[in-house]
């Protein structure tokens, strides 16, 4: 384990709808009656749905003896490569400055200035965006490279007035800033939590205070090696002892509409006018479907949301796949943005199925 605590290594991680930085501890507690962490040096661990990537940076820290990291999306590939994979490679301050260059003749205005300012970003943060992934895309190193697109998502969220929710409700602060917008008329909220005045601090305080904090997650650990495949698909193949499965949830939030201006930033595409939606998201048959394919490993953990179903329910249904391990199960009350919440009762949800 780094000698540093899991806020300063979870400070290398962006906000992410879903992250399980908060219930880290109750979740390896629980894989430890299972699997005493004394034998997990022993064991490789599968990380089916990384996300965000805290529980498998946390699983770095712990010797498992492998880890497996898997998921569909570009920018959860991002996070895999800049700082799972990544055991050596830092963001120096000259490196971070190289980013900030100006672009060259005939790619001004870019491409994140022409099709998100001043509707998501102020055209300040539009065009510092600009020049840090344009030259995140010339970074020769493939680690340094993601860990420049890390640093550009961080800034994302920086740059909008609510981190959590990367749309066009920042459309107003960011017409304010470019003087298109009475000030007056913004939600006094804003200015008494800091959020709008946030967004006027330099672009160099931002980008050094992110760069710090990404060296931060950048550690000697377990070996990670890196998937991006279907999620029902690459567990059918994957060999190893531990299945962690946090799919998305039915009756939650799309993650493809939740994350579909960062999408667009990060890769430099307009999001489609319709998006398609996880299996995982619309009921539960997705998540039967993974557990026939889990069959070849002998420990599951399995985190769940009960939106659409509940704790004894969902360990009916694990039990029907896993009749012959034992199986055990808990709920804490959770929610993932408790400031814009509105149901009351969300439980984060844990099973453990093992042989």
């Amino acid at each position: 384990m780094p000698s540093l605590s899991r806020a300063r290594l979870f400070s290398a991680l962006p906000p992410y709808l879903g992250g399980k930085r908060r219930l880290i501890p109750w979740i390896f507690q629980t894989l430890g009656r299972a699997a005493p962490p004394s034998s997990w040096e022993k064991l490789t661990f599968i990380d089916a749905f990384t996300g965000g990537g805290a529980v498998s940076l946390y699983a770095k820290t712990q010797g498992f003896q492998q880890i497996y990291c898997n998921d569909w999306s570009e920018r959860s590939q991002i996070v895999i490569k800049a700082l799972l994979e990544n055991h050596s490679h830092l963001l120096s301050r000259e490196e971070v400055l190289m980013l900030t260059r100006s672009l060259p003749e005939g790619e001004a205005p870019g491409f994140i200035q022409r099709h998100f300012s001043p509707n998501v970003f102020a055209s300040r943060h539009a065009e510092a965006l600009d020049r840090l992934l344009y030259w995140s895309d010339k970074v020769q190193n493939p680690t340094k490279r993601a860990l420049s697109q890390l640093l550009a998502w961080h800034l994302i969220r920086d740059f909008v007035c609510i981190s959590s929710s990367i749309s066009t409700s920042n459309k107003p602060y960011a017409e304010a800033l470019d003087g298109l917008r009475d000030w007056q008329t913004l939600n006094p909220k804003r200015f008494v939590d800091d959020s709008f005045p946030n967004l006027l601090k330099p672009t160099w305080h931002s980008l050094e205070k992110r760069r710090r904090a990404l060296n931060r997650g950048v550690f000697s650990g377990s070996p990670v090696k890196r998937f991006q495949m279907d999620a029902i698909a690459f567990v059918s193949q994957a060999e190893g002892d531990v299945l962690y499965a946090d799919p998305p949830y039915p009756g939650c939030l799309s993650y493809e509409a939740t994350n579909r201006i960062l999408d667009g930033v990060l890769t430099r595409q307009r999001p489609e006018a319709s998006l398609s939606t996880s299996p995982f998201t619309k009921d539960t048959e997705a998540l039967e479907n993974l557990l026939d394919g889990a069959q070849h490993i002998p420990i599951w953990l399995i985190s769940y949301g009960n939106n659409h179903i509940s704790l004894e329910d969902l360990v009916v249904l694990v039990r029907r796949h896993a009749p012959k391990r034992h199986v055990k199960a808990n709920a804490q009350a959770f929610k993932h943005l408790p400031h814009v919440a509105k149901r009351t009762g969300t439980q984060e949800l844990l099973v453990l199925a093992y042989v």
